[in-house]
């Protein structure tokens, strides 16, 4: 195991990016290719996770080190999908000879720069204005960027179920929509006059560039700020409807989801975003698509007492780490019910977190209380916040 500890945790894009150059250059076929780009994602992937049990990391770290080799891996993906799509079909151009730009954005915890074990990629994918002037080679703007997006897709593959699983589905129109959508498409769902539901404007706030063309990228990046933090209303009651039937409808009875219950980590994570989206347009600072700076900028703006933003950051992190453990234990990314009471998946679960007593039971039962008290304390302050429509955060 030592030689997981060697060398640091985060590796710089810009070494990520040397060493896989350099495995791709052994390949000298399609198939190959693919092989090689997804075992150097596996193998990356091992490294980080072993570190990061054995160094035991904080989870910031954790999750920068995951962020760099998923921006990595897309790049490249893209770069391999594009010369594989332009040997049958040209990419189209503009008047003056330049390819027609596309970027790739990241939104969830891909976006926040908060990815955990086994956490979603979530993107979205953007061409360039189809207003542009193009030359013309008897293939569509559009079907050419649909067939790109096809082909990155196949270039990724998850080991297992739910490991570096790329996530489409925030996409405007959901499943029914296009995979690539123009810069034009964009600004026009995400817009005061489209058709983009409240719980999308919110998702938005975890917009971020993250792989292809920048220039294009920051102008998606620029529009998300004058749609998610703009004058225009926002429906909290619509927002807390959306909550109470994430808890009605995502958590059985007589249990507890460490995502939906009341006061998991969903409670904070929508404290922060209601809060972003309310005071966003006159406060730059708020628009961030990380969910720990957005809690101290929120303190520094006064929008949150010191003590309240403190419990925030500290059951975020804990409920994390809850959670990674989870997904460790279970091999399943989805599965974040906890472990019945006093059962030999909590007595594990303990032990991972680091709960240890002379009694496994004794250990499982702190455990429980931990996280029930944690529980407890978010969703007060989050009921406290929001009880009403009018009501504002009290200032320090």
């Amino acid at each position: 195991m030592t030689q997981f500890q060697k060398g640091p945790l985060v590796r710089s894009k810009v070494s990520l990016a040397r060493d896989v150059r350099t495995q791709l250059a052994k390949g000298k076929t399609v198939k190959t290719r693919k092989k090689i780009l997804n075992q150097f994602k596996d193998k990356e992937l091992f490294r980080i996770d072993m570190k990061h049990l054995l160094d035991d990391t904080p989870l910031p770290k954790f999750s920068q080190a995951i962020t760099n080799l998923a921006e990595i891996i897309l790049e490249q993906a893209l770069k391999e999908a594009l010369h594989t799509l332009r040997r049958h079909s040209p990419q189209p151009t503009l008047t003056n000879g330049r390819p027609v730009p596309f970027t790739i954005c990241g939104l969830g915890k891909f976006g926040g720069q908060e990815m955990g074990y086994a956490s979603d990629i979530e993107v979205l994918f953007v061409y360039g204005n189809p207003k542009a002037q193009l030359s013309q080679h008897g293939e569509s703007q559009s079907e050419f960027f649909e067939n790109l997006v096809q082909e990155l897709l196949r270039w990724i593959e998850a080991k297992q179920e739910g490991i570096f699983h790329i996530d489409t589905r925030l996409r405007p129109h959901g499943d029914k929509g296009l995979l690539a959508n123009s810069l034009d498409e964009i600004q026009r769902y995400y817009s005061a006059s489209g058709m983009a539901a409240p719980f999308e404007r919110q998702a938005l706030i975890k917009l971020r560039h993250v792989a292809g063309n920048l220039p294009l990228g920051k102008a998606i990046e620029a529009h998300r700020d004058t749609f998610v933090y703009s004058p225009q209303p926002w429906s909290l009651p619509t927002a807390l409807g959306l909550r109470d039937r994430q808890i009605q409808e995502l958590v059985p009875k007589h249990k507890t989801h460490m995502k939906y219950s009341p006061g998991g980590i969903v409670d904070i994570e929508y404290l922060v975003q209601y809060l972003q989206i309310q005071y966003g347009a006159t406060r730059p600072s708020l628009r961030t698509s990380n969910t720990l700076q957005a809690l101290t900028n929120l303190l520094k703006s006064k929008l949150l007492r010191k003590n309240h933003a403190a419990i925030l950051q500290e059951d975020y992190l804990f409920f994390r780490n809850v959670i990674d453990a989870l997904r460790m234990v279970r091999g399943n990314a989805q599965d974040l019910i906890l472990p019945d009471p006093g059962s030999e998946a909590m007595i594990f679960l303990a032990r991972r977190l680091g709960f240890h007593t002379q009694e496994w039971k004794t250990s499982a039962s702190a455990l429980e209380q931990e996280i029930h008290h944690r529980m407890n304390r978010t969703h007060a302050l989050f009921t406290q916040l929001f009880q009403s429509k009018n009501r504002r955060p009290k200032n320090t």
